[in-house]
């Protein structure tokens, strides 16, 4: 099966190479297509993406218009959506074939999260994470996610909203077949969380997330998430 990895970016040259370069190393053995779709960056992000993506678009910004755009350009059975900051497991590809290979299919898989920094706050929030994705049955973005092609469209792919577009998309597929977190863990940069303070950057994710489950419109929660 053919995975298309879909990467939606905005400035990230600092990450875009590093992250390139080991999926293509993860993956030697596999059929894998490398999709950047990026905002618009003023920086050389796009000079760096096009030595090592199969393709490299544009699109208006907005993560989730981005990877709706990556998603119509795959040619791949299996779309893998991707942040520039964080790496899959070394086994991903390994793991996504082996649980796409139980049936019934789960409509989705993604992989439990870990940062690039291990003191013991990071870790718990990592762990945190894990317990709020079994407990709302959706993983965070970080954690990446992995769906056949044909159950993306087919749930409608992710709606042009400026935050939480996973649930969005998680809440119809879930109509489709389960949603699977993997025991393997993808690394995600810590950088957000160093820039805030991880304690309140965490807190300030969990309050928004309320606020979500309590109806606030994603446009006003996407205001207060910003830095």
């Amino acid at each position: 099966m053919k995975f298309s990895i879909v990467i939606p970016t905005f400035n990230e040259e600092k990450s875009i190479t590093k992250t390139l370069s080991l999926l293509r190393s993860q993956a030697q053995e596999s059929e894998l297509e490398i999709i950047v779709v990026d905002a618009h960056s003023s920086d050389r992000t796009v000079e760096l993406a096009e030595k090592l993506a199969d393709q490299t678009i544009f699109s208006p910004p907005g993560r989730a218009i981005q990877m709706h755009k990556g998603a119509l350009a795959a040619s791949g059975e299996l779309l893998v959506f991707l942040h520039a900051d964080t790496r899959l497991p070394a086994s991903w590809v390994h793991a996504a074939l082996k649980a796409f290979a139980v049936l019934p299919r789960p409509a989705a898989l993604a992989f439990r999260l870990r940062f690039d920094r291990d003191e013991f706050v990071y870790r718990f929030i990592a762990q945190a994470s894990y317990w709020r994705s079994l407990l709302t049955g959706v993983p965070l973005g970080d954690q990446a996610l992995i769906i056949s092609k044909e159950l993306y469209f087919r749930s409608g792919g992710f709606p042009p909203v400026p935050i939480f577009e996973e649930y969005f998309l998680i809440k119809n597929l879930k109509s489709l077949g389960r949603v699977q977190i993997l025991e393997d863990s993808v690394t995600t940069s810590s950088r957000r969380y160093e820039k805030n303070g991880p304690l309140s950057n965490a807190l300030k994710n969990s309050w928004i997330t309320f606020l979500f489950y309590l109806g606030i419109s994603p446009s006003v929660l996407a205001r207060m998430y910003k830095p």
